[in-house]
């Protein structure tokens, strides 16, 4: 229970990653707020939430829509009184080779996976200013670090994720002194169910590159974010924290 009576803020609620992350954030007794445009997806985090006894909050919004964000955020502070913790979790991945790339699959990617984190950060950061205190995690990838050795034709996707690398030391350099702290995870691939999908060729390709050869479990990198999000993490910030087995040394 070390979040105990905090109140969380997770984007990308609705996917299988979204969800571990806000039911492990209730399990150690926070409040939730997921964000996601999935409503179905949305009202089954709803419900794991609410199971721990915790207050759950769903805001079906377009993340990449600046003024929707801002008026779902001010909704959350309105009823819960602030945020405590922010989790940029939503984002999404497209295949597309550079040098056959359009313009629309570049600003696509852009938006998903690094505008959105600024919509989500800077409607909620004036409440953690306001107490002097707040947790702002952001899940970018190991393709921000490592280039897109996983997936060939994510430049587009690296370079937002890069983006967010980018934005978590800045930030937290910025705000340092007003009690928030601000870091980022940089997973490799995940065991989610879309993984399932994968051909046993395609299983052999990616655990190749991994030194461990395990992929990712989500169980595991919401704990991190438990960590990050707790008391004892205070003096760390604008940290990017490698989960992929290696796959960046």
């Amino acid at each position: 229970m070390r979040l105990e009576g905090k109140r969380a803020v997770v984007t990308g609620a609705a996917g299988a990653l979204g969800q571990v992350i806000a039911h492990t954030l209730a399990l150690e007794g926070a409040s939730v707020a997921g964000l996601d445009i999935n409503e179905p997806g949305l009202g089954v985090t709803a419900q794991l939430v609410a199971r721990e006894g915790r207050r759950a909050h769903s805001a079906v919004v377009d993340l990449t829509e600046h003024a929707a964000v801002r008026t779902a955020i001010d909704r959350i502070v309105a009823d819960w009184g602030g945020i405590d913790i922010l989790v940029n979790g939503a984002g999404g991945g497209a295949v597309s080779f550079f040098h056959e790339m359009s313009y629309e699959t570049w600003t696509t990617q852009i938006d998903r996976n690094l505008n959105s984190v600024f919509n989500v950060t800077r409607a909620v950061l004036p409440s953690m200013l306001a107490q002097r205190s707040g947790r702002i995690i952001s899940i970018a990838s190991v393709a921000a670090i490592a280039g897109g050795r996983l997936v060939r034709g994510a430049t587009a996707y690296a370079a937002a994720k890069a983006g967010v690398v980018g934005l978590t030391k800045a930030l937290a350099i910025e705000v340092a002194e007003q009690g928030v702290t601000v870091n980022c995870l940089a997973p490799g691939a995940q065991a989610t169910p879309a993984r399932h999908q994968d051909t046993p060729e395609r299983r052999e390709a990616l655990l190749s590159l991994i030194p461990t050869r395990l992929l990712g479990r989500p169980e595991d990198l919401a704990q991190t974010v438990v960590f990050l999000a707790a008391p004892e993490s205070v003096n760390i910030t604008g940290v990017v924290l490698p989960l992929d087995g290696g796959h960046s040394i």
